[in-house]
């Protein structure tokens, strides 16, 4: 993509706060992928100061890109809390010795691994604060602090409606909807590497697969994908189903267990956490992707990246009847919608899906339409192009 000029300050600078890592799809790092992306395509120089909850003790310094470098902190999962928040407040002392002063400081969310740090900072450099409001509250993010930094913010990204109004009822002085976006270019159309992928998963060609991407909370639904798959086998005992993810919340599905009981270890193929890179072609080798979300608020609040990638795949998507992506693909017959929580419908949708092929592929084909339509790269980095474009910075010297 061509760099486009922002009309400010040539030496503008981004520092970028996010509780996560732009190379692992999971956790939010596509989105945050994906806003570096666009950062760049804009000439912005951008220092990301990233904290990992769930990795061993290390301190990395990194280039992403030429105009984007990471600083990342990484505990292990477990440590009490209150290391934790020191962690993360040490953040802020890194950004102020590490990068340049900031014309624009961005977090990733309003939570405390972010919101909080992005908000101190912004007022120590007088930069302009933005967050990407991405989900409802984490528990351990106090409800004033959420608000506080909601108000304070210059500007806040609602990936979805529903955290729009949010925003709006809590005070925020600006509120742009960005809703996901992709670069499609990662999920070219008429290319694809099925049969490589498959032979490296020692999956036939003729294999009937269903695949699922992504984190392994319980508000994913995966206990209800592994039913409703346990119960296909019955009378398709050669069928596969690709997982593509980790327990990387706290309270998440054990889904090595629950595959182990239902006796499916022939069956599942689980694979880790997969570089961001990896993703589409790993998709491609399935015959259908399913996003399997239970009824909660949480889900009734996001706006999951996964379900736009699987439209972007070209490949049928099933997804249940959960907030604001089932609604926009059951008004465009973009995929096939089922209730959540119900298994048997899940399980009927996916052998629906394999016994009207042609019905299938035209629903994927929509899917795709719909994603370069209104869901490119191209798109939403025109809306925060203009939007930081409004916003007033003092004169930057640099360090």
């Amino acid at each position: 993509m061509k760099s486009v000029s922002l009309g400010m300050a040539t030496k503008a600078v981004v520092t970028y706060f996010a509780p996560c890592d732009p190379r692992q799809g999971m956790g939010g790092g596509a989105r945050l992928n994906l806003m570096l992306r666009a950062l760049e395509s804009m000439s912005l120089e951008t220092y990301l100061f990233s904290y990992d909850g769930s990795g061993t003790l290390a301190l990395s310094r990194e280039t992403l890109s030429p105009k984007t470098r990471i600083f990342k902190i990484s505990v292990p999962r477990g440590v009490p809390k209150a290391i934790k928040l020191m962690t993360v407040t040490s953040l802020v002392f890194a950004s102020l010795a590490l990068s340049r002063r900031p014309s624009i400081v961005v977090a990733h969310s309003p939570g405390i691994a972010s919101g909080l740090i992005g908000l101190v900072v912004s007022r120590l450099t007088r930069a302009s604060f933005l967050v990407d409001h991405m989900d409802s509250r984490d528990p351990d993010t106090p409800e004033p602090l959420y608000r506080l930094v909601l108000r304070s913010a210059d500007v806040v990204f609602a990936i979805s409606h529903r955290l729009e109004k949010e925003a709006l009822e809590i005070g925020a002085r600006k509120i742009v909807y960005l809703p996901i976006f992709l670069d499609l270019d990662r999920f070219p159309k008429g290319k694809t590497d099925r049969s490589a992928v498959r032979s490296y998963l020692n999956i036939g060609e003729e294999d009937f697969m269903v695949g699922y991407f992504g984190s392994f909370s319980r508000l994913e639904g995966l206990p209800v994908l592994l039913e409703a798959f346990s119960n296909l086998c019955t009378d398709m005992p050669e069928a596969k189903l690709l997982i593509v993810g980790a327990r990387n919340v706290e309270g998440a599905d054990d889904v090595e267990l629950i595959v182990r009981r239902r006796g499916l270890g022939k069956n599942v193929i689980l694979l880790g956490p997969q570089p961001y890179a990896r993703v589409p072609s790993l998709m491609q080798a399935a015959d259908v992707l399913v996003a399997p979300k239970i009824r909660a608020p949480e889900n009734e609040m996001a706006n999951p990246i996964k379900i736009y990638e699987y439209l972007a795949s070209e490949i049928p998507c099933i997804t249940s009847m959960v907030g604001e992506a089932s609604e926009l693909v059951r008004e465009t017959e973009a995929a096939f919608v089922v209730e959540p929580d119900d298994p048997e419908a899940l399980e009927r949708a996916i052998r629906f899906a394999l016994k009207n092929r042609a019905a299938a592929i035209t629903v994927a084909k929509k899917g795709r339409a719909l994603a370069e339509q209104r869901h490119s790269l191209g798109i939403a980095s025109c809306m925060i192009r203009s939007t930081l474009s409004a916003l007033r910075h003092p004169d930057q010297d640099g360090r």
